[in-house]
């Protein structure tokens, strides 16, 4: 007979702790990928020095080469992640980035080391999809948003340790002891941290895979339960047909995004080149002013969306996003422009503080309102815009306005306040836009898991999924 008593406390208090624990391992990937990401950003002087780089071939290596195999990769992986074991997907993810990070160490040639940088690339395009898309299946709606949340510390955690542990390291190995040591051995400082950096990912990768359980798959409906994933165009239209929401949501992000680029790309150079501070000081300086800001921005995102309830999940995500991106507007436009260092990278920080509350959302919508076998290919696509558009055009817009003007102190923070808070002003109205849009979005809950998401008034079957009923009712009308 089955068993109908309710789970004991123990096995709540387990549950919670795995659960827990997924989302801890998920996070430490996450920081790690940022850390490997950009700790290039730190190495820019001596990575010139070493193999005789251009500013060109540095912007190529940390804008656009790297985010179009990012954005291109994450297309390819994101029907992995709704048919194939999305914990092994994301382990073997992450041992491939973490060597080719290591392998950067041995480049000797510009080419050299941006193929090891598209590895590094495209291998982090599986992990985001792979992990929001076990999210969903872990949580109900009202605690998703807290789980990602938790998740989306990881740029912010993985990104501040780059800029301050990736400048003391750097700093470290460029004393005159370590210096010579190296020398003798034929190694540059810079090799050592792109060792130091990536060869940890691979015990990471291996706790991942050996630790972790592929959780069942949940709100699948017929077809999805068998699994077969709906095709292409059936997620573009469940996007951007039936959710009239996700098309000012989607660009919305990818304006914010852009933002996030720019500054990740050239604010600490254009505190190096107006304020005279050196790589390592300004690594130390800004690392704390964004990992806090970001990590604080998180975790208010995560209380704002503390209290909702799974019915007004979407709206209220929505509408806190647009909040934040509203707010973001004149600290973007303050930062650059600020009369000394400490005013500027503090005001970085309140950059990041408010834009992370934007990040930390959002996947958050697609998770609460996307259909199970459709959610790892709608995160995949955000993914690829906000990496092929933002990552290409913000960080060049910046340089090619700093060019225009020829102002070799000033230029580029006239550059950075010029776009970034263009960025923002078109992030907060698209953000407004989406939330005016936003259904009311009913969700089925099965045993505290969410399930698939019915929008009102439209509860029927999508066409793929009543074609192959059809199609296999008529089949076992031939068999009999």
């Amino acid at each position: 007979m089955p068993n109908n008593q309710p789970p004991s406390s123990e096995a709540t208090a387990y549950g919670a702790f795995s659960h827990a624990y997924i989302v801890g391992m998920f996070f430490l990937c996450f920081a790690f990928s940022y850390i490997d990401r950009q700790v290039v950003s730190i190495l820019v002087q001596p990575l010139k020095a070493s193999l005789s780089l251009s500013d060109m071939q540095i912007g190529l290596l940390q804008g656009i080469t790297f985010t179009m195999c990012y954005a291109t990769a994450g297309v390819f992986v994101a029907r992995l992640v709704d048919r194939s074991n999305r914990v092994l997907l994301s382990a073997v993810c992450v041992a491939i980035w973490a060597i080719s990070t290591a392998m950067c160490g041995t480049a000797t040639t510009f080419w050299e080391l941006l193929l090891w940088r598209a590895g590094t690339a495209i291998a982090e395009a599986a992990l985001s999809p792979a992990a929001l898309s076990i999210f969903s299946d872990l949580f109900p709606p009202r605690k998703v948003a807290r789980a990602s949340g938790a998740f989306m510390l990881g740029p912010y955690a993985g990104g501040g340790v780059a800029l301050l542990g990736g400048g003391a390291l750097l700093g470290w190995l460029e004393q005159p002891a370590m210096a010579a040591w190296l020398s003798a051995h034929d190694l540059h400082p810079w090799e050592m941290v792109f060792f130091t950096v990536g060869l940890p990912g691979i015990a990471l990768a291996a706790l991942v895979a050996l630790t972790i359980k592929e959780p069942a798959r949940q709100g699948t409906r017929n077809a999805e339960s068998a699994g077969d994933a709906p095709p292409l165009r059936e997620v573009l239209r469940e996007l951007f047909v039936r959710n009239r929401f996700c098309l000012p949501y989607f660009f919305g992000y990818v304006a914010l995004i852009l933002l996030f680029y720019s500054h990740a790309a050239w604010f600490p150079t254009m505190v190096i080149r107006r304020f005279g501070l050196s790589a390592s000081e300004v690594g130390k300086l800004a690392g704390p002013m964004y990992m806090l800001g970001g990590m604080a921005g998180v975790i208010t995102a995560t209380l704002l969306v503390g209290k909702v309830t799974d019915r007004g999940a979407l709206r209220k995500v929505l509408r806190i996003a647009a909040c934040a991106a509203t707010a973001l507007v004149p600290a973007a436009c303050i930062a650059p422009l600020a009369p000394s260092a400490m005013l500027a990278l503090a005001m970085y920080g309140v950059c990041a503080f408010a834009a992370s509350i934007v990040m930390a959302l959002a996947p958050v919508p697609l998770q609460i309102a996307i259909p199970n076998r459709m959610r790892g290919r709608s995160i995949a696509l955000l993914v690829f815009l906000t990496n092929a558009i933002s990552g290409g055009v913000g960080p060049f817009a910046v340089g090619w306005i700093n060019e225009r003007l020829a102002d070799p102190q000033n230029g580029l923070s006239t550059s950075l306040a010029v776009v970034g808070t263009a960025a923002a002003a078109l992030s907060s109205m698209l953000y407004w836009i989406a939330t005016r849009n936003a259904p009311r979005v009913e969700v089925e809950v099965h045993a505290g898991v969410s399930c698939a998401p019915l929008i009102q008034g439209d509860a029927s079957p999508p066409a793929w999924e009543r074609k192959k009923q059809n199609s296999e009712a008529e089949r076992d009308r031939s068999r009999q």
